[in-house]
């Protein structure tokens, strides 16, 4: 399991160590973000230079992943430090933030040391109780959606635009906590000058602009302040409590390892003669350079050329998104290929269920026995988790280190998955239908807007991957009630388009979804949930998953909503019928509407599968 060492962040062996689960560094405590190692103490995640010596060492196992290594950009991934009694191994961290105050007589203190082993006590407190009364860290932080992050301005703040050294001996600050509503009004800033202030308004948009505060383009976790001026505007910039989730959402790429169709004979031939065919390569003679190396190493030199290509391609991330997810969906929709260990699947003739809803809307259906999926830590954003959406791979993991790496952290898990393919003609004309349009036209504008207020690019949203991934939601939420897993335990991978692209228009035909499960010890693949896809019993938990969803216990308030949840884009979805777990939802529970699926009280045609639902039940 990881630790943190709690003393020096680049030196393992002492302090204190606090657990963490492997996880969690692709959760809510990848780099960047702010853990919490108990009451006194609050730490964030180094950036990926600080495991520089944990690499060189060779203390970090390595992650085989070829494709998603090309796709992501770098040439080695590492699986994230494990404390296995024999390596030792930690998670660097910084102390943040830095004000701390005294629990008992508020006086306040500034400390920048990165070492998080020491606790710092109140010395005049604990002479007058006889014994340690600790500081605890401020709650509040400032979030630039930049991905800067900083220190409540507590000097600046309480003499109303002044800046003043937090180390100041002349000016000490104390915070008290007046009346009892818990607000943030009732908490007060004094200073020894005389100075004090309320942090009333201070979490409002215009709050900070009033004291002239500017983004101060802080990188805590890589130790650092960016040398270029942040162009944030100041009423960009939001006074958070450090625990919230919008402090840190990890930027993850995710990966279910295609077995490799090359013999490891044709990869090794390719990798001892790299630099020979590469220079054949330079001077156009590459053909011929093969056919010579293939016929000394007794392969096909076309697969010699494969495998080329591929060296060649390494640490170059030049395929996008919806490509990457192409090759998945054609590899899950028929299972053909097999690697015992890595992924071992069968389909399965839709005519083999009884349900209408099965035969009449999906095209296919594959269950994977095994099923390998590789997770890989590409960035962050802060604020709003679609801030790296249009960046490119390279642009994205900038942030996670001072200097270029051609590594980044990943983890590989095994499980199991049903694969459920559907049938576009059917969804072609559910999305003609007039009902269809106006509910996504409902959806658009609440997106239109969110845009509009953080100067994004305008991006339309795609009606079928509303469709299906509110269907996988409601089924995720069904078979969890019979697999033996919870939804925490699941997960779902949408193979659609989210939004409606220039140049994406050869994989307008990929409509699918994987609902699986996967963990480290490969407990995932016990064979629990790819029995709740088999024929004679995937019926029954898709007739009972929809039943449910036709009636929500928040209804008629769920039905009727007109935007929920993050930016507004969910319609009639809550945690009585469609929102799943965060970890088991890739998309942050948003694009999602349970009438596109059932219909509605007065229009049932709006949903997909309203035309058989009721005959079914």
């Amino acid at each position: 399991m990881p630790r943190f060492n709690a003393g020096n962040t680049r030196k393992q062996g002492s302090g204190k160590s606090y657990s963490l689960r492997m996880g969690q560094m692709f959760g809510p405590y990848s780099v960047g973000a702010i853990y919490p190692c108990d009451a006194n103490t609050t730490v964030m995640i180094a950036g990926l230079d600080a495991y520089e010596q944990q690499v060189n060492k060779g203390d970090l196992e390595t992650i085989a992943d070829s494709r998603l290594k090309r796709y992501v950009g770098v040439n080695r991934l590492y699986a994230p430090p494990v404390d296995d009694g024999h390596h030792g191994g930690f998670v660097p961290a910084l102390r943040f933030p830095n004000w701390l105050y005294c629990p008992r007589c508020g006086q306040m203190q500034y400390k920048e040391s990165t070492n998080v082993s020491t606790q710092i006590r109140c010395e005049a407190c604990s002479k007058k109780y006889k014994h340690d009364i600790k500081l605890v860290p401020e709650r509040f932080v400032v979030v630039c959606p930049h991905g800067h992050i900083d220190n409540f301005p507590v000097m600046q703040w309480v003499h109303n635009g002044t800046d003043i050294d937090p180390k100041s001996r002349e000016h000490v600050v104390s915070r008290r906590t007046m009346g009892g509503s818990t607000t943030m009004g009732d908490i007060v800033y004094q200073c020894t000058c005389g100075a004090r202030k309320s942090l009333h308004g201070a979490n409002r948009p215009e709050g900070l602009n009033k004291i002239g505060y500017r983004c101060s383009g802080r990188q805590p976790w890589l130790n650092r302040i960016s040398k270029q001026q942040c162009s944030c505007d100041g009423k960009d910039l939001r006074v958070v409590i450090m625990g919230a989730t919008n402090v840190c959402y990890p930027d993850v790429v995710s990966s279910v390892l295609i077995p490799d169709a090359l013999d490891e004979r044709v990869k090794k031939v390719a990798d001892e003669q790299f630099t020979m065919m590469l220079e054949f390569d330079r001077k156009g003679d590459l053909d011929a350079a093969l056919s010579l190396i293939a016929s000394m190493g007794r392969v096909d030199p076309e697969d010699l050329r494969l495998a080329y290509q591929r060296k060649k391609t390494e640490g170059d991330s030049g395929q996008s998104e919806i490509e990457y997810l192409h090759d998945e969906y054609l590899t899950l929709r028929d299972p053909k290929i097999r690697k015992s260990g890595e992924f071992v699947g069968r389909a399965v003739n839709p005519n083999e269920y009884e349900s209408p809803l099965i035969r009449n809307y999906i095209a296919g259906v594959s269950l994977i026995d095994t099923l390998t999926v590789t997770r890989a830590l590409v960035g962050f954003t802060r604020l709003n988790p679609e801030y790296n959406d249009l960046k490119s791979m390279e642009e994205r993991r900038r942030e996670l280190s001072r200097k270029r790496l051609d590594w980044t952290l990943a983890n590989q898990t095994v499980g199991e998955g049903v694969f459920v393919e559907f049938d576009q003609s059917v969804l072609e004309e559910w999305c003609a239908r007039p009902e269809v349009a106006a509910r996504i036209e409902v959806m658009q504008e609440n997106l239109n807007n969110a845009i509009k207020s953080r100067n994004a690019k305008p991006r339309e949203i795609n009606p079928l991957f509303v469709a299906i991934h509110t269907f996988s939601h409601i089924v995720l939420l069904g078979i969890s009630e019979v697999c033996g897993y919870s939804a925490a335990s699941l997960r779902e991978r949408v193979y659609c388009q989210a939004y409606l692209e220039d140049g994406a228009e050869e994989f307008e035909d990929m409509h699918g979804v994987l609902i699986y499960t996967a963990s480290a010890s490969g407990d995932g693949s016990l064979g629990g949930l790819v029995r709740s896809g088999e024929p004679g019993r995937f019926e029954e938990i898709l007739n009972n998953s929809m039943q449910k969803a036709t009636w929500c216990s928040d209804d008629p308030v769920c039905i009727e909503s007109r935007g929920r949840g993050l930016d507004s884009c969910n319609l009639a979805a809550c945690y009585n019928c469609a929102l799943v777990p965060e970890t088991a939802c890739e998309n942050g529970n948003r694009f999602l509407d349970r009438a596109l699926i059932v219909g509605t009280f007065d229009m049932p045609t709006t949903g997909l599968f309203s035309a058989d639902l009721y005959n079914a039940l």
